[in-house]
């Protein structure tokens, strides 16, 4: 499986970047230096959807930047996307990894340990855990989990763990000692008027 070599995952929401493009945006994010972008407009048709990966993979493919796509197999095999961040309700890990091959990325969400240890007895390169943190977008998968039930996945857990959910640049520190590989981010990303800025400020927070 390939390894995974970055710790900020940036999540995309248009809904929360204030009408501005999110393909500038998230050129921004990248010229600042995020490494790995997942696309994750629900609401989007699939032709709309297939349009802004494309437009995506413009600014992502020529940084060496992954850009993974939730849920959608068949895009990103239409595309060559760097992988797939599957839900609970998505095809399971061993299919998609027949599909996709060994060389792209595989992510699941998980909102519990039972998750993740399903998740670690399947074809996945990381898992998404949360929220860690309470978070209006997480609500609807239940109360945060918190720091010591991350502590105790991370310590089981043999494929990488990011937090998400409620994750600030002040609380980087907090994850990553209780042992989270990286953090994937949303709306402390998209709804800073300075992307670039705060893409920096998280940088730091994940190498000290």
């Amino acid at each position: 499986m390939p390894p995974i070599d970055f710790r900020l995952l940036l999540v995309t929401d248009r809904h929360q970047i204030h009408g501005r493009s999110l393909v500038t945006v998230l050129s921004h994010a990248i010229h600042a230096g995020v490494h790995a972008i997942q696309l994750r407009e629900r609401d989007l048709s699939t032709g709309e959807l297939l349009s802004l990966a494309g437009d995506l993979q413009a600014i992502t493919t020529p940084g060496g930047v992954s850009l993974i796509i939730n849920d959608r197999v068949d895009l990103a095999m239409a595309l060559g996307l760097d992988g797939v961040h599957l839900r609970a309700d998505s095809l399971p890990s061993h299919s998609v990894r027949r599909i996709i091959g060994p060389r792209r990325l595989i992510g699941v969400s998980a909102h519990s340990a039972e998750d993740v240890r399903h998740a670690n007895h399947g074809c996945v390169d990381y898992v998404v855990l949360g929220p860690i943190f309470d978070t209006p977008s997480k609500r609807s998968f239940g109360p945060p989990l918190g720091l010591d039930l991350l502590a105790d996945v991370c310590r089981n857990s043999s494929i990488p763990v990011f937090a998400i959910g409620g994750i600030t640049c002040e609380r980087v520190c907090e994850v990553r000692q209780a042992g989270a590989h990286g953090v994937a981010v949303i709306g402390a990303l998209l709804t800073r008027d300075d992307i670039g800025a705060a893409v920096r400020e998280f940088t730091c927070a994940l190498e000290m």
